[in-house]
């Protein structure tokens, strides 16, 4: 049995090299955020719905220097979720967890973004549902 766990571990361990010298850039999927000269502040952050908060994107030149660059693309993994404009203003609409990407060059970073509180988007408005309600109160339109 020993043997058969060992045998296990060296053949998975043989893959991640193998997979690693193949050429390929990511085979386990891991973020990388560590090694690329991009990063984005905050890393994690929790917002009601119906609330922004802006993200930064910096790059770490190759000096020492940083500097946040004009040309950062932002996106998100899941826009029912929350929306991000090309400033890295987060909206948050829907409870749930969303992974928010700026990308610059051939760098890519991330930040978690958890939602707490569900609101429904009505045209440009927002409104919080509570217990199955619409709440004019959050929203100045009705």
């Amino acid at each position: 049995m020993r043997t058969v766990r060992l045998l296990s571990l060296a053949v998975a361990a043989a893959s991640l090299v193998a997979g690693c010298q193949s050429g390929a850039s990511n085979p386990l999927g891991v973020d990388h955020q560590a090694t690329s000269p991009l990063t984005v502040a905050p890393r994690y952050a929790t917002v009601d719905g119906g609330q922004a908060i802006r993200l930064t994107a910096t790059v770490e030149l190759p000096n020492g220097s940083r500097t946040t660059p004009d040309d950062v693309r932002w996106s998100t993994a899941d826009p029912a979720i929350a929306e991000v404009d090309r400033y890295g203003t987060v909206h948050a609409l829907q409870a749930g967890r969303v992974q928010i990407i700026a990308e610059w060059r051939d760098s890519r970073a991330s930040s978690l973004i958890v939602v707490a509180e569900q609101v429904r988007k009505k045209g440009d408005c927002l409104a919080r549902l509570e217990g199955g309600a619409t709440s004019s109160a959050a929203s100045p339109c009705s």
